[in-house]
């Protein structure tokens, strides 16, 4: 389905994976650059993201429109999870492609809000 202006200012949830390097600003203000020329909205709508990640993060960012602006803060406090693995012995060739890599250790982090 495909949403109209009236739909993210009315309040949508977009989930987008930030890529690594970009700030969590850079990758809302990169889709918000995208609503105002592709699906017509006006210049200033509301838009914010639940939650900062790490420029040397990739993850899920969850951006919100509209009226769900105002859920950011319910958002925030639900559970998170978090993994990240630690390689050595990389080798890669001249190009700098990956040839082999030796995967020494994988950790997954949850998150819980504390009362």
């Amino acid at each position: 389905m495909i949403s109209t202006p009236e739909d993210y200012q009315n309040g949508q949830i977009i989930l987008v994976e930030k890529p690594l390097h970009w700030t969590s600003f850079q990758a809302v203000n990169k889709l918000k650059y995208l609503l105002i020329n592709k699906v017509g909205l006006p210049k200033k709508f509301k838009i914010g993201h639940a939650g900062t990640l790490d420029p040397l993060a990739t993850g899920l960012l969850l951006i919100c429109t509209g009226k769900f602006t105002k859920r950011i803060s319910e958002l925030q406090g639900q559970i998170k999870r978090s993994e990240f693995g630690l390689t050595f012995n990389s080798v890669t060739d001249k190009g700098g492609l990956l040839v082999s890599d030796v995967v020494i250790l994988n950790i997954s982090v949850q998150f819980t809000k504390s009362e």
